[in-house]
């Protein structure tokens, strides 16, 4: 699923809206959006929710980081723990609150 970001002036923070765009149309259309993805983990081979991070247009290291996004589960604040992989597929990000576990 992909989430178009917007800013909330007042907050200040990225704000996740669900959507049922393609990733084809959130790439052309969306400046910013998450896509989720699932990960293995662990000896069990747990399923783990991350969300990548996503840019229209190229961003650098610097500015993919300038980002705080609200978790479109639960409204946490997510935390980047992966890299960025190209100037347009930026961060792996997971919540502080719920963790996204999905199991």
């Amino acid at each position: 699923m992909n989430f178009p970001l917007f800013r909330n002036k007042q907050s200040g923070f990225m704000e996740p809206v669900k959507s049922y765009y393609s990733d084809e149309y959130a790439q052309e259309h969306c400046d910013l959006y998450l896509s989720d993805e699932l990960h293995e983990e662990g000896k069990k081979h747990n399923l783990i929710k991350y969300y990548r991070l996503h840019a229209k247009s190229p961003h650098s290291e610097d500015m993919a980081l300038a980002y705080e996004i609200k978790c479109p589960k639960c409204g946490g604040i997510l935390k980047q723990v992966g890299r960025t992989l190209d100037y347009n597929t930026l961060g792996l990000y997971k919540c502080t609150k719920c963790g996204n576990g999905a199991k």
